[in-house]
């Protein structure tokens, strides 16, 4: 939809603003079209939606779709001019037809009525309340398992003490390990215990999540925040951060859990903040 909203603001360049009352219809349109392409960006966040705000949805969604094409075929008609022109060139040649204003000055007319009265039958249901309502409710099912009982996933008490064992053998040098497998198995539950069964073995211990979409400068602010650190500035680049939480470690013996990790390629950057100290 942020293409078409974009597309209506080229309609509303200057030689276009010669045309007052279809300018009028045009901006209103794309008013509207701004407004619900921002419910639509919040309803994105809702795992389920209720009938009446799931068909309201597809109602908008359908109309994007009409007023793209009327764009487009007013856009992208052919013309009597052969030489090739620009895009903005092109959409100028066409409001000097007064035969092109005309058709599409009552395509304008009746996708703005359309719109309308899809934005007043959102209003008449209020649909804000329930999108309000729901964004409070969207719950990152990680955290509840950080405080997953252990005694109720089976053989679990072997793996922690396997993995523990592996961590604990002597060997001073960094290790990495990683715990795989389907969704729901009890992964982070693993990686818990072993983080609190470690408690005052480490001078430093942080354990983080990730997600699919990654913001490995957030990610890494995280990890400081853990180690009791500040958090940086924004306007620190990804180095500087690798930097002061290397810096930090460089004398330590540290255990950091990345939990949730899915990119291997985001993963090849969060390693470079753990130096190989030989504690």
């Amino acid at each position: 939809m942020r293409s078409l909203v974009t597309k209506l603001t080229i309609l509303l360049g200057t030689e276009y603003q010669k045309h007052k009352r279809m300018q009028k219809e045009v901006a209103l349109l794309k008013d509207e079209l701004s407004t619900m392409n921002a419910l639509l960006e919040m309803l994105e966040d809702i795992d389920e939606l209720d009938p009446l705000t799931r068909e309201w949805r597809n109602q908008v969604r359908e109309a994007a779709y009409d007023i793209e094409d009327c764009v487009n075929n007013f856009i992208h008609s052919p013309t009597k001019n052969e030489a090739k022109v620009g895009f903005i060139q092109e959409i100028i040649q066409r409001f000097k037809s007064l035969r092109a204003r005309s058709k599409i000055a009552k395509q304008i007319d009746e996708l703005k009525a359309q719109v309308v009265e899809i934005s007043n039958r959102h209003d008449r249901y209020k649909l804000d309340d329930y999108i309000s309502m729901s964004s409070y409710v969207v719950i990152d099912p990680r955290v509840s398992a950080l405080y997953t009982d252990a005694t109720s996933l089976v053989g679990i008490k072997g793996h922690v003490e396997e993995l523990i064992k592996w961590l604990m053998d002597g060997n001073k040098k960094l290790k990495v390990v990683s715990i795989v497998g389907i969704e729901g198995i009890g992964k982070t539950t693993l990686a818990n215990q072993v983080y609190c069964k470690l408690d005052g073995q480490f001078d430093c211990k942080a354990i983080v999540s990730v997600s699919q979409k990654p913001d490995i400068k957030n990610l890494l602010n995280n990890i400081l925040l853990e180690f009791g650190e500040q958090r940086l500035s924004d306007s620190c680049d990804v180095r500087h951060h690798l930097n002061e939480i290397r810096k930090y470690l460089q004398s330590k013996r540290y255990f950091v859990i990345i939990d949730d990790l899915w990119d291997t390629s985001a993963w090849e950057v969060i390693k470079c903040a753990f130096p190989e100290n030989h504690h």
